[in-house]
């Protein structure tokens, strides 16, 4: 006889993956269209730090100040656990961001794309070879061999040249890499004990203790940021950082991590579409070969899980 919960499970993991997707989605929607904002602030406004700092520093303070009058029980957690968000905001907050506009600033922005977006190699051998959490599929192999070529063909336009490491690039570079991977392998086991909420809490957290010692408080104030320029820097961390990264950090808790971060690679395709249209940059007929590539990945994925999940379905119907 099959009982009543095993009657529900592939209907809720269904909905689950389904959920997965869209909220993946979503955040690479934000971070790639953010990407155009950001060089725009860059160029024009702000410095690279201040714009890494205040993203978040002040979605921290949002969330704080919300969850401080709405649902204090969220801020609980136990202390033997505050390294593990010191961990994932420093390291995979403040650390991927820094490596990843240094590499950008010391090299080419492809170049620190590419690099970073390495990143769902190394999540994918860790679940597989490491922690045995996954299986390696031959779609989830030809999604992850798909999303990498097609992110450099759309980043690079196929060109071998636009990639290069020089200097300390070569050291912060794939460091980016493995931080990224770092926070999405990190970020799913602590998702076992603690509520999205509670985590982008001490994880932003973190990374404003992080910052204040890297760019104190006293620095900024000397720079005369008027409040234009905090609207703006508050308005760019909501794009940027708090929706995209909720959403992100929500999908790990539905999704193995090897599928979202073969799902993060449609980042750098979002960036260079918005880039195209939002500050008239090129786009190549290489590039959307590149472009289509990530695309067909994520599609791949996608009808791999339905039909997993359509088996599984019959599997316990038949019992």
């Amino acid at each position: 006889m099959t009982s009543e919960n095993s009657k529900i499970e592939p209907g809720r993991r269904a909905s689950d993956a389904v959920r997965g997707f869209v909220l993946v989605l979503v955040a690479v929607t934000f971070w790639g269209g953010s990407a155009s904002l950001a060089k725009f602030l860059i160029v024009h406004r702000f410095d690279t730090l201040i714009i890494s700092q205040t993203r978040s520093s002040l979605s921290f303070l949002l969330l704080a100040l919300y969850f401080g009058l709405v649902d204090r029980p969220v801020f609980r957690i136990h202390p033997r656990d505050l390294y593990q968000f010191a961990l994932l905001g420093v390291v995979g907050i403040a650390v991927t961001n820094f490596t990843y506009y240094f590499t950008a600033k010391e090299t080419t922005v492809a170049t620190a794309i590419i690099v970073q977006y390495t990143a769902p190699i190394w999540v994918t051998l860790y679940a597989v070879a490491v922690s045995g959490e996954e299986q390696l599929s031959g779609v989830k192999l030809i999604s992850l061999l798909l999303a990498l070529g097609g992110c450099y063909l759309a980043v690079s336009g196929g060109s071998a040249a636009q990639i290069r490491l020089s200097g300390w690039a070569i050291v912060t570079g794939p460091l980016s890499a493995f931080a990224f991977s770092f926070f999405m392998i990190y970020t799913k086991r602590v998702l076992k004990r603690y509520a999205v909420w509670t985590m982008l809490i001490y994880m932003f957290g973190m990374a404003t203790v992080f910052w204040m010692f890297i760019n104190p408080p006293w620095d900024i104030a000397a720079k005369g940021y008027s409040s234009a320029d905090w609207g703006i820097l508050l308005l760019f961390a909501v794009v940027s950082i708090l929706i995209p990264h909720t959403a992100f950090t929500a999908s790990l808790k539905l999704l193995d991590a090897s599928t979202v971060g073969i799902m993060s690679t449609l980042e750098p395709v979002i960036a260079i579409v918005v880039a195209y249209f939002a500050l008239g940059e090129s786009l190549t007929a290489v590039q959307v070969l590149g472009a289509a590539g990530v695309i067909a990945a994520v599609v791949l994925l996608q009808l791999g899980a339905n039909r997993f999940l359509r088996n599984g379905d019959r599997r316990v119907h038949a019992q």
